[in-house]
């Protein structure tokens, strides 16, 4: 199962954490601990995270994070299957996949010129 950090700030909304894998090797308590002690010092913590490159390739990183700067911070585990629920559960990805498949069925080519989330239409019209 693998551990994860996620950090609230005082200015999200309670249903939006920046979340991020820990590396295997990380010592959950020992972290938990070093969080703890930077608050009232207002210093950095090193956090050994994982990023995503793609499905299967996963990058090891370090990321810095003030504490102080945070509201709320909460680590928990899951596992691949619980991971993967969550992933097929997610209405965003639902409906970016649902999209993907409208735009194929409507032939319009992956990557291609689209509408404009931002404008409402194909490109740029001066």
């Amino acid at each position: 199962m693998a551990w994860f950090l996620a950090l609230q700030g005082p200015s999200q909304p309670s249903h939006q954490s920046s979340v991020y894998e820990l590396q295997d090797s990380t010592d959950v308590e020992a972290l938990a601990q070093e969080l703890v002690s930077a608050v009232t010092l207002d210093r950095v913590v090193a956090v050994p995270a994982m990023l995503p490159q793609n499905n299967r390739k996963r990058q090891k990183v370090t990321l810095y994070v003030r504490p102080a700067a945070w509201a709320m911070w909460t680590f928990y585990e899951l596992t691949d299957d619980d991971r993967r629920a969550l992933m097929e559960n997610n209405p965003l990805l639902q409906a970016i996949q649902a999209q993907q498949a409208a735009q194929q069925r409507a032939g319009v080519p992956q990557g291609g010129p689209g509408v404009n989330p931002l404008m409402g239409h194909g490109g740029a019209h001066l």
